[in-house]
Order: structure tokens, then C-alpha cells, then sequence
């Protein structure tokens, strides 16, 4: 069987359209990335030589000798001795959000999307629901529960235990369920394993993408977490994650803005580093998301 391949006819409209579009994107990563770069470029560089550059071209190259880059960050680490803790609490918050997000959210993802039961519809509606109201109307009920359980004499605790449950994680979960053939667990059932082996051992495996993808949100959402941080370890500065510790570090007299430039670029690069590695999985987990 002959195969005709079809040849592309670009036309100059046409080349003029991608080149126009190419040359839009082009300056849109510019203008998104600049900010990000002076950042990175200036926490190499003294106070007095990052004013002394401002205002001009200068400013966004590494003008200290190559010798002198890291001072800042030397300094960074001797002036505050907390701020080694607060990247390493930042990672275990984080792995433990993850853990407890993925294990808990997908075990109620998969009971809405497989079991039916008096109030089923409810909840899902009640979830959907849930979608549409910001996040930061529920801190205040969140904190006066933890208050009422006693939770907030145990920092951690508080903190983690409201972010190990999410509506919208719930939601994709129990989505991307209602895609697995319901075969595959039955045949699970005949050859004798009970519901929670047939999720680790069959769901679990074919559903490795949203798992992944609800992994790198968590991540992503536990690493910039800010507000509910600053409450809760107020006062404990040992416990603090990296996105609170950074306060302490700006409001710090007399105020050194290379050691700022030099703290923020700590914590942009894990996020830094997940997108590069990882954006793959993110496009397709907002694209799952929409389209769900």
C-alpha cells in the first residue's frame, strides 16, 4: 500500500504568523523571567555593588569577581542560624504533606467513585461545591477547630493535619477512577484479593499519572505555604519553614538586601527545579482538571 505523504505549503502569511508568534512568546519569557534572573544575578553581588549597578544595565549581569559570589550566602548561613532548619522543616512538611495527601485524598476518591451509598450524590455535590470557595475564607474555622481540639499546643500537628485534606484532590481522584474499567478490580475479587490490596495492587498502578500530578500540586502548594504557617509557628522560630523564615531574614536591621536576594533564591529553586523536571505532568494535570 503506497503511502502519500502530504508536504506543508508554507505560505509568507503564514511564516509571518510564526514568526510574529514565536517573537510574542519570546518576550513573554522575558518579561516573566527577568525579575527571576536579577534575583539570582544580584545575590552573588555585595549591598554596595547592587546599588551601585541599579539603574543600569549592569544590574543584570554579575559584575563581582567570581571569587566573591557566594560571600552572601556564607554570610547567610552564619548570620542566621536557624535558616538551615527552616529548608530542611520546609522538606519535611512537604514529604509529609504529599504522603498524607496522596494516601487519604485517592482512599476517598476511590470510595465516591466505586461505592454507592445513602448520601453519595450529597458529598460529591457538597465537594464540587466546596471547589468554588477560596481557600483563605477557611483559615479562621480551620484555626478555631484546631483551638478547640487542643491541636495548637502541638505546632506541627496543627499545621500539617488541615493540609492532608483537599476537596479538589478528592475530586480529581475520584475522576480519574470513573476511567478505570470496573473489570479489572473484579477480576481482583476472584482471584481472592480483598478492597484495600486490589487499590494498592491494581488501582494504584494504573493510576500513577494523577498521582503524580496531584504529588507535584502538593509539593508546589506546601512549599509556598505562607499564611497559615505564620500562624501557626509564630514564637518557634526552630519549627519555621523556609517561606516564614524569610520574614525574620527582611526584617532583620541592619537590613542586608544580598542576603534577601540570596535567601529568596533558596527557595525558588526546588520550585525552579519541579517545573524544568516535571512539566509535563503539570500541563497534563491542569489539562485533566479543565477537561474533568
Amino acid at each position: 500500500m503506497n503511502k502519500t505523504i502530504k508536504k506543508r505549503k508554507y505560505t509568507a502569511g503564514k511564516i509571518t504568523y510564526k514568526i510574529l508568534f514565536y517573537l510574542l512568546l519570546f518576550v513573554l519569557c522575558v518579561i516573566f523571567l527577568f525579575p527571576v534572573w536579577w534575583m539570582i544575578v544580584n545575590s552573588f553581588k555585595s549591598q554596595s555593588l547592587i546599588y551601585s549597578d541599579m539603574g543600569g544595565f549592569r544590574t543584570f549581569l554579575p559584575t563581582a569577581p567570581i571569587g566573591e559570589w557566594f560571600i552572601s550566602y556564607r554570610l547567610l548561613f552564619v548570620t542566621f542560624k536557624e535558616f538551615g532548619r527552616s529548608i530542611l522543616n520546609s522538606v519535611t512538611y512537604a514529604a509529609l504533606t504529599i504522603s498524607g495527601v496522596l494516601i487519604i485524598n485517592s482512599l476517598a476518591g476511590y470510595a465516591l467513585s466505586r461505592f454507592v451509598f445513602p448520601g453519595h450524590k450529597l458529598i460529591v455535590s457538597i465537594i464540587i461545591l466546596i471547589l468554588i470557595v477560596p481557600v483563605e475564607t477557611s483559615i479562621v474555622p480551620q484555626y478555631v477547630i484546631l483551638f478547640r481540639l487542643g491541636l495548637l499546643k502541638v505546632p506541627v500537628l496543627a499545621y500539617l493535619i488541615p493540609g492532608f485534606v483537599s476537596p479538589f484532590y478528592i475530586f480529581m481522584f475520584r475522576s480519574f477512577f470513573l476511567g478505570i474499567p470496573r473489570e479489572l478490580e473484579e477480576a481482583a475479587y476472584i482471584d481472592g484479593c480483598g478492597g484495600l490490596r486490589t487499590f494498592f495492587r491494581i488501582i494504584v498502578p494504573c493510576s500513577l499519572p494523577v498521582f503524580a500530578t496531584v504529588g507535584i500540586f502538593t509539593f508546589m502548594g506546601s512549599w509556598n505555604e505562607y499564611i497559615f504557617a505564620q500562624l501557626m509557628f509564630a514564637g518557634h522560630q526552630s519549627m519555621m519553614p523556609l517561606q516564614t523564615y524569610l520574614q525574620i531574614i527582611n526584617k532583620y536591621q541592619p537590613q542586608d538586601l544580598s542576603l534577601v536576594l540570596a535567601s529568596l533564591t533558596f527557595s525558588t529553586i526546588p520550585i525552579a527545579i519541579v517545573y524544568v523536571l516535571f512539566q509535563r505532568w503539570i500541563v497534563e494535570g491542569v489539562a485533566f482538571g479543565g477537561l474533568k
